[in-house]
This record gives structure tokens, sequence and C-alpha cells, in this order.
């Protein structure tokens, strides 16, 4: 009898330690799964990249490896992946940023793949903003548009391109050319007037101009009187309403007119380009480039823009 409750035991001891590895064993089974992501370069350090998730509740995340080092931090208990170092994130240096995750019982580590989207940039050291100055003042214009003339010579935007910086909407306008956005508050026009011998789209001379065959940058007289530029707008005549948008003419604000100087003469009334991009298709691109003409008063007028634009057309 002793030797019966004595092997009962053993086998009841047994079935005890077989059912606490089991439990201990099902704890240990957590998979993690791969996170890969599509980012745009440059972002800010402490910006979320994504969260690593896992089949079951699990803790204790941690990076076992990235590359390359230092580009990423991840929150221990949820596994949220952040941006550790800004600087890493350059399309040009590291398109791809790898890492791998582990986390407290679990079966695989996490894949970590950011493919970095490549953005535009400027060429030219310091021109990373949309700033216009006008004398002392500076304004903020993230906004730009491109006239062009898609049609036969008729006076309005032939053999000429003008880029209009501004903070709000533009469209066209079959009485004025363009209509501004009524939220609008500040825009500077700088036209440049090249001799085309056939003014159209696809031939005007902003699009023809290769920038391979001209490593110094493009760099255009403004010589046209339509450049002007006008800021503390708040009145607008001749509105219009364009979806949910009113668009109008400005009527107030302090106006700067530039008078246009010879071609060829007035070095300080430039345009440069340092680098653009178009899609004829889209009606858009992207530039980076800047400005600078004295208008009549002897006021300088000034900016430099880096991003991208809407063509408009039908001058």
């Amino acid at each position: 009898m002793r030797h019966f409750f004595k092997s009962f035991y053993v086998i009841l001891l047994t079935f005890a330690l077989h059912i606490s590895c089991s439990s201990d064993d099902g704890a240990q089974v957590v998979n993690l799964q791969d996170l890969t992501v599509s980012l745009d370069e440059n972002p800010a350090n402490g910006d979320s990249v994504g969260t690593v998730q896992s089949d079951l509740p699990t803790t204790n995340f941690s990076i076992s490896s990235q590359s390359p080092a230092g580009a990423l931090g991840i929150d221990a208990t949820t596994g949220e992946l952040t941006i550790a170092d800004a600087s890493i994130f350059d399309f040009e240096a590291n398109p791809m940023i790898t890492a791998s995750v582990t986390a407290d019982n679990a079966a695989n580590p996490a894949i970590v793949t950011i493919d970095l989207n490549d953005l535009f940039e400027s060429t030219t050291p310091g021109n990373s903003n949309t700033e216009f100055v006008i004398g002392s003042d500076a304004y903020v214009t993230p906004k730009a548009y491109l006239l062009v003339d898609d049609a036969s010579i008729d006076m309005e935007y032939d053999r000429e391109f003008t880029f209009v910086f501004t903070d709000g909407d533009i469209v066209e306008d079959a009485s004025n050319e363009i209509a501004f956005e009524t939220t609008t508050t500040v825009f500077t026009k700088v036209t440049c007037n090249l001799i085309a011998t056939k003014p159209t789209l696809a031939e005007t001379p902003f699009f023809i101009w290769d920038p391979q065959t001209n490593p110094n940058g493009f760099v255009s007289i403004v010589m046209s009187g339509n450049n002007y530029s006008r800021y503390g707008v708040s009145n607008f005549t001749n509105t219009m309403s364009v979806g949910s948008q009113t668009f109008g003419q400005p009527a107030d604000g302090t106006l700067h007119n530039h008078t246009a100087l010879p071609q060829g003469s007035g070095t300080s009334n430039l345009l440069t380009i340092n680098a653009r991009t178009f899609d004829l298709n889209t009606m858009t691109g992207t530039i980076d480039c800047s400005y600078s003409y004295v208008d009549n008063n002897g006021v300088t007028v000034s900016g430099v823009f880096v991003g991208s634009y809407e063509i408009l057309t039908a001058f």
C-alpha cells in the first residue's frame, strides 16, 4: 500500500510539473510581426515611425540591432518606434534604414524596414524656406504658381514666364488673367521675358532650359513691367466663387511696382533658378529659386522659394 501511495504521488507531481511547463511554454510563444513603412526623408526627432505588433500581449520591446546605428528608439511597453537621430533620415545618404526588434517571450525578432522617400531639396545652402522680404519686413509665401502661355501670340504672357509667390490659392480668371483667394495677404510677381521663336507651352523657355548645360544655375534678368509685390492685403473686388473658395482682385495693401529695366541691364534685378522639375501632364513642378529687384521707390524686394508649384495657362 505504501508503495502504491508513493507511486501515486510521483505520478501526480509529474503531472503537475507537466502542466506547469506547458503553461510556461505557452507564455513563450509570442510571434512578432515584421514592420515595413515608407517615410519622407528629413523627419523630426521624436516622430513616430510605427509600432511593432505581436499576436499575444508582451512587453520589454528592445532594438537588438539597427543600421545605421542610433537611428531609432523604441517604447519598451508599447513597441512604438520613433526617430532618435533625424540626421540619419537623409535619402541621399541612407535610402533604407533597418532594425531588428525583440520582446519578452518572443519566438522571433521583428524585422523593421524603412524606405525613405526622396524629397525635392534646395541645392543652395540657406534656400530652405519660402520667404518674401521687402526692406526689413519678411513674410511667408508657401505657395507658388507659374503663369505661361499655351496658345499663339496674343500679347498675354507671350515669350515670357511669370512666377507668383503667395500665401493663398490662385485660379485663372478670364477677365483679369488670375484671381487671388480672398484669404491672401501677400504676394509677389516675378516675370522673365526671354526671346522665343515659338511661344507654345512646350517651347516656353522655362521648359526647354536644360540644367545639365547650365551647371551654375539659370539666371534671367527681371525685365517686365508686370513685376510687383503687395502685402497687407485685406480687401478684394470682382469676387467670384470656385467651389467652396472665394477669389477676387486685391484692392488694398502696400503696393511696390518695379520699373522694368532694359534687357541686359540692372544686375541686381534677377531671378536665379538653381533647380527645377516640371510635368506638363499634371501641370505641376518643383523649383529652387531666389529673386531680387529694386522697386520704383528704391526699396529692395527679394525672396526665396523651395518647393512645389502649379502651372496655369490659357492666357
